[in-house]
C-alpha cells in the first residue's frame, strides 16, 4: 500500500464539509489524496466545491454514491461516510461489499437491531471500520484511562455529565431527518443524546470499561425521562440514570432547549480521587484537553494537552492504521454497541416523550430571524438532578411526568416503543 492513501468522501453538505476540510489538510501533508466525492444535489454546493478547490485537485464528482464506488473501488484505499444517520448502514454495506475500508461518522446507527446487522456484515470487511467518536484519540484521555485500569484511583463510584447545548429553532429544520424518530420507514432517533452530544455518552462508557484502554462497559439498567420544548417528533431534553457492570451510578442531563452552553466536563468520582475531564477546553492558545484530579489526601493534579482538529486527528489515525502503524482503529464498530444499546434503552425506559407547555418555555429572539427556545430553570433542574439523582418529576416540576426503567433484555421492545411515540 502506498504511503499516500486514496480516499473518497460520500457527501458534500452538512458535516461532510468538515470531512472535506480535514482531508484537504491531510492531502497537504501528503497523507491522503481525495479522488472522488458525491452528493445527490451537487449543484447546491458550488460554493463549497470552489472553496475546497475540488476541480483544481482533479477530484471527480458524482451524483450517486453507488456509481462512485463502482467506478473507483479499485483505486480507493478507504471511504468516509459523513451522511445522515439512517443512511449509514446501507452505505457501510455497499463499501464493505466492495472490499473498501470505512471511516464511518458517528453514530453508526441508533437502531440496535440494525447495528447487529452491520456487525454481521463487518465480519467480511477487508479492514476494520472505525466510527468517528472524536475524543478517544486524545492521548491524555488514554493516559487517564490507563491509570483508572491500573487501580490508581480506586474503583469508580459515580460518573456525571451535564450537556446544555443551545440550538436555534432552525437546527431542527436543517434537514428532513433532524429531530425525527422515524423517516421514510427508517428508525432515525435523532436527539441530543444520540447525535450532537453522543461523543460524551461514548466517553462515559469508555471510562467504565475495565479490560484494556480500548474497552467500553455496556449498560445493565437505565432510568429515563424524555422531554421536548421544540415542535419536533423526537426529544430535545433527557435526564437519565444508568448502571453498568462496573459503575453503578451514572447521571446524565442533556438539552438543546437552553440559552447558555455548559462546559463539557466529564466528572468521575473514584474511591481515592475526583477526576474532572474537559476534552474541548478553550483558551488563548486554542483548544486543549484538560484533566483536573483532586485526591482525597488533598493533592491536586492539572494535566493539559493541546490539539488543533480532532476530526483530522481521527482520520489520520485511521490512515496510519491502514498503513499498519496501529494495531486497531480507535473505535471499532463493535465498540459502539454499548452506546447504541444505551441510546435505545432510554426510549424503552421512558416510554413517552413529554411536550413541555409553552408557558414553561422562554422564546429568545436573536439576529437573522433566529430564535432559541429555553426551558425555564433548566440549569437548576439539571444541577439538582445531578446532585441528588431526582428526576424532574421527583422534583415536583409542573411540566414533568414520570418515566420508567429498562434492562438490556428489553431492547427488543425498541421498535414498538418508537412506533408508539411517533404515533
Amino acid at each position: 500500500m502506498n504511503s499516500q492513501l486514496n480516499v473518497g468522501i460520500i457527501g458534500l453538505g452538512g458535516f461532510a464539509v468538515a470531512h472535506h476540510k480535514a482531508v484537504y489538510e491531510l492531502e497537504r501533508k501528503k497523507k491522503v489524496k481525495l479522488l472522488c466525492t458525491c452528493d445527490i444535489a451537487v449543484e447546491k454546493f458550488a460554493h463549497i466545491i470552489k472553496e475546497l478547490e475540488i476541480h483544481q485537485r482533479d477530484v471527480v464528482l458524482f451524483h450517486n454514491y453507488i456509481e462512485m464506488l463502482d467506478r473507483f473501488s479499485s483505486k480507493l484505499n478507504f471511504v468516509t461516510i459523513p451522511t445522515p444517520i439512517h443512511l449509514h448502514a446501507e452505505m457501510h454495506n455497499q463499501a464493505v461489499t466492495r472490499k473498501l475500508p470505512v471511516y464511518l461518522e458517528k453514530p453508526p446507527t441508533l437502531d440496535y437491531s440494525e447495528l447487529q446487522e452491520m456487525l454481521t456484515r463487518e465480519k467480511n470487511a477487508i479492514k476494520q471500520t472505525t466510527v468517528g467518536f472524536n475524543f478517544i484519540v486524545q492521548r491524555l484521555r488514554q493516559k487517564i484511562k490507563q491509570r483508572l485500569i491500573s487501580g490508581e484511583f480506586g474503583g469508580i463510584k459515580k460518573i456525571t455529565f451535564i450537556g446544555h447545548w443551545p440550538r436555534y429553532a432552525s437546527y431542527f429544520k436543517r434537514s428532513p431527518w433532524a429531530g425525527k424518530l422515524i423517516l421514510d420507514n427508517k428508525f432515525v432517533l435523532d436527539s441530543c443524546f444520540g447525535n450532537a452530544i453522543s461523543h460524551y455518552i461514548h466517553n462515559i462508557l469508555f471510562w467504565c470499561g475495565t479490560t484494556d484502554i480500548f474497552s467500553w462497559d455496556p449498560v445493565e439498567e437505565v432510568r429515563a425521562e424524555l422531554y421536548r420544548a421544540h415542535n419536533i417528533q423526537g426529544m430535545d431534553t433527557i435526564f437519565t440514570l444508568a448502571s453498568t457492570e462496573h459503575v453503578k451510578d451514572i447521571r446524565i442531563a442533556l438539552t438543546h432547549a437552553c440559552s447558555e452552553k455548559t462546559k463539557d466536563i466529564e466528572k468521575i468520582y473514584c474511591d481515592n480521587a475526583e477526576i474532572q475531564f474537559e476534552g474541548n477546553a478553550q483558551g488563548e492558545k486554542g483548544f486543549y484537553a484538560q484533566c483536573k484530579i483532586q485526591w482525597n489526601n488533598g493533592k491536586q493534579e492539572v494535566l493539559e494537552e493541546p490539539y488543533d482538529n480532532l476530526l483530522q486527528d481521527n482520520i489520520e489515525y485511521y490512515v496510519d492504521y491502514l498503513l499498519g502503524n496501529h494495531q486497531r482503529p480507535l473505535t471499532l464498530l463493535s465498540d459502539t454497541e454499548p452506546f447504541v444499546m444505551f441510546n435505545g434503552l432510554v426510549y424503552v425506559a421512558a416510554k413517552k416523550i413529554v411536550q413541555i407547555p409553552e408557558e414553561f418555555v422562554e422564546c429568545i429572539n436573536v439576529d437573522n430571524n433566529e430564535y432559541l427556545l429555553a426551558i425555564k430553570d433548566i440549569k437548576k433542574i439539571s444541577e439538582v438532578f445531578i446532585e441528588t439523582g431526582k428526576f424532574p418529576s421527583e422534583q415536583k416540576i409542573q411540566w414533568a411526568y414520570p418515566g420508567g426503567d429498562a434492562k438490556t433484555s428489553q431492547i427488543k421492545n425498541l421498535h414498538e416503543v418508537i412506533l408508539n411515540m411517533a404515533s
